[in-house]
């Protein structure tokens, strides 16, 4: 499964974030759950934004990052991730007008760089 993630199959590398995160207390790992979350998301998958997301929302496997969860969260949201919206209404009372600017600007990047390739 590693083999194939690694190959770039988006939902198997979402998958192995599910199993990290979701692991028992010896197999739980949060820092691999982000990272292939974030390889899953760079691939498109919404799924994976909505929860990278959370995890910089949380600074779980990631360093808190407000600005880097909202961002992941609008790239998700903007397809229509009814969680990730929820999320963004969370996430949004810890920002200032500033912040939320600029995360806005980012999502927009993110999604032309990790999004658009992928759209059909």
């Amino acid at each position: 499964m590693v083999q194939y993630a690694e190959d770039g199959s988006n939902i198997l590398q979402y998958e192995l974030g599910q199993m990290y995160q979701k692991g028992n207390d010896k197999t739980r790992d949060y820092k691999q759950a982000a990272k292939w979350y974030e390889l899953s998301a760079r691939h498109g998958y919404r799924r994976a934004q909505h929860l990278l997301g959370a995890m910089y929302a949380q600074g779980r496997g990631v360093a808190r990052n407000h600005i880097k969860a909202y961002a992941w969260c609008m790239v998700s949201a903007s397809q229509h991730s009814r969680r990730a919206i929820l999320k963004l209404r969370k996430i949004e009372p810890n920002m200032t007008v500033a912040q939320i600017s600029y995360a806005k600007k980012l999502s927009r990047k993110y999604y032309e760089k990790y999004v658009a390739p992928y759209a059909h």
